[in-house]
């Protein structure tokens, strides 16, 4: 199994640790210590060593952080783990704040004492968090950097891991690396910048075509590089994690140095350096300004064209879709067989689904902790079953399940929410609400220029009119291979980069109804340039394609909340999975997808 069931976290060590901490916080002359989620390259995935904010506060949770005062202690999370942190972490020792009403800076002007000095490690944040604290906070307030101070009391903290980096071979990445860094630089020529410094794992994978196990479900080798504008990079890295291999495919303009040497290979840098101070330590900006390098700010240039899939990755994830359209629905009409009284829990649906992936013969690992939560636990939107949560399935129930496999020719991620026997109809309502709102963004044509964020109230439409939302975010990026979360792109109101063809885009919509139920509906599609139209050529459009092939529960669906054009899509999208997967899976697979695709 890839996926452990083991709670790894209990909230009785809360108080012991924040005593540590409190500790260390004293000998260090500091009345405050900032601890994050994120580790030195600011990914939503962290190992085991790096994950700080679960050791101190219990919190599993891919977002948040937790800060601490002499006296106060306080967790803060988003609206996808309100209740996840509340059932985590000790509330006795440490309170839970909502992002984003609650703001730190706010928590810390009045909950500090005057004159006091609040510390955070350097390599954990970077320079946009740390200038938006040092512009909002009070001018008695002085924020300084300490070294972290959860690794002096972490006595059995792990080790990183030392798995090899890898190449990424051509036939999936439909690029060589030498070509990708002529892109790159062609880039930093433009802009008359002489270095840029990558710091996140997965721009580096991309640009190098080279992959990982660092991170189990997101296959990436945790390092550092600088790009120079010669087209040459030197690559930060444990020099356990190279062999011979990964040598003759990076070839010779690729310098390959010891990650302990990054702080030197900084300040050997001459010119106009540009860092992405959205991704990027403030340790690195402040090396580069010590030694009076020039800095500007910018983006990774990597970011837009990973995000732009070439036609090899879009075949290669097209490709993984129906693959793993299969093994879904080898997997819902197991479920369906259970009956309206399955006697099943969580943990063995998940164990099943992981079994039907496998089965392919092609799954290199899951690409997140699959979500699989019925009746109440679907209410919380990022559950992770472990043994002391597991449930046992029933009748009446709604089943939300959100899963995905990584492939070396893609990355899936799909979520269905069944209904075991009768659920009520106040669910099928709001299931049927979120079916528009993903039908609307499936149908959705755009002109250029748009961003997630001039899209995301169309997702929500339906619901808002019947006075109902959710707390996330309707859609995140996806790479191909790599992060099932990949930025820039997106659909929410945070999401500011323009659609461009190529980006692939989740479409989740949902609705929780707190200790009753969950729902979400998500398939992965791409942007790609919209079909003309007659008497439609007063501006250039763009339109999305789905990749994700699995049928959606119409037993969960209210038919007469559904227009003629929200049934015909659903129709024809059943149609669709119907004659792309039918031969792909077995018998009783096969007689149970031609009942589920059946037109409404």
């Amino acid at each position: 199994m890839f996926q452990k069931f083991a709670a790894t976290t209990t909230p009785e060590t809360g108080k012991r640790r924040l005593a540590a901490l409190r500790a260390a916080m004293v000998q260090h002359g500091v009345d405050g210590f900032l601890i994050p989620r994120s580790d030195a390259h600011m990914g939503e995935y962290v190992t085991p060593r790096d994950q700080r904010l679960a050791w101190l506060t219990s919190f599993t949770g891919s977002a948040g952080f937790c800060a601490v005062t002499t006296d106060q202690a306080a967790v803060f999370v988003d609206g996808r783990y309100t209740l996840q942190a509340a059932d985590q972490v000790d509330t006795t020792a440490f309170e839970i704040r909502n992002i984003p009403s609650d703001k730190l800076v706010d928590w810390l002007n009045i909950t500090l004492p005057q004159d006091a000095k609040f510390a955070y490690d350097p390599w954990l944040h970077t320079a946009a968090q740390i200038t938006s604290m040092q512009d909002k906070k009070r001018s008695d307030l002085t924020l300084i950097e300490v070294p972290n101070l959860i690794d002096d009391i972490w006595h059995d903290q792990p080790n990183q891991p030392l798995d090899l980096m890898v190449p990424h071979a051509i036939e999936f990445a439909g690029q060589t690396h030498g070509d990708k860094l002529a892109q790159i630089c062609a880039d930093l020529r433009a802009s008359n910048h002489a270095f840029t410094v990558l710091t996140q794992p997965d721009s580096i994978a991309w640009l190098l075509n080279t992959r990982g196990t660092d991170l189990g479900q997101t296959p990436v080798a945790l390092c550092f590089a600088i790009v120079s504008v010669d087209e040459t990079v030197t690559l930060f890295i444990a020099p356990d994690k190279v062999d011979d291999e990964l040598r003759t495919h990076l070839g010779k303009n690729i310098t390959i140095q010891d990650i302990t040497s990054l702080n030197e290979g900084l300040e050997n840098l001459t010119g106009t350096v540009r860092i992405d101070q959205k991704t990027a330590p403030i340790a690195v900006q402040n090396i580069l300004a010590q030694q009076n390098i020039t800095v500007v700010a910018g983006d990774d240039p990597t970011v837009i064209p990973k995000a732009c899939k070439n036609p090899t990755e879009l075949a290669g994830t097209t490709a993984a879709h129906v693959r793993d359209g299969a093994a879904m629905v080898e997997f819902l009409s197991y479920v369906s067989n259970l009956g309206d009284t399955p006697n099943i829990s969580e943990i063995e649906l998940v164990k099943h689904l992981e079994k039907c992936r496998r089965d392919t013969g092609k799954l290199r690992n899951i690409s997140f902790d699959t979500i699989c939560g019925s009746g109440p636990n679907g209410a919380i939107v990022h559950y992770r079953v472990n043994t002391d949560t597991d449930r046992a399935v029933q009748s009446g129930d709604v089943l939300l399940v959100d899963s995905g496999g990584q492939y070396m020719d893609g990355t899936t991620d799909i979520t269905r929410t069944i209904a075991i026997g009768n659920v009520s109809t106040t669910a099928m309502r709001a299931n049927t609400l979120v079916l528009k709102g993903m039908i609307a963004i499936s149908c959705l044509r755009f002109p250029v220029g748009l961003a997630g964020r001039d899209i995301d109230a169309i997702a929500r439409h339906a619901l808002w009119s019947a006075g109902l939302d959710f707390d996330h975010g309707t859609g995140h990026g996806v790479g191909v291979f790599l992060s099932v979360h990949e930025g820039p792109q997106g659909i929410s109101r945070r999401a500011e980069t323009p659609f461009m063809p190529g980006m692939i885009v989740s479409n989740e919509p949902g609705y929780y109804a707190q200790g009753a139920f969950g729902i979400r509906i998500e398939n992965l599609i791409y942007v790609k340039q919209a079909d003309a139209i007659a008497g439609g050529d007063d501006r250039e459009m763009l339109q999305f394609e789905t990749l994700t092939l699995a049928p959606i529960d119409r037993a969960m669906i209210d038919q007469t909340l559904l227009s003629d054009n929200e049934r015909d899509w659903l129709n024809s999208y059943h149609n669709t999975v119907l004659t792309r997967l039918s031969d792909l899976v077995s018998t009783d697979a096969r007689a149970w997808l031609h009942t589920a695709c059946a037109p409404l």
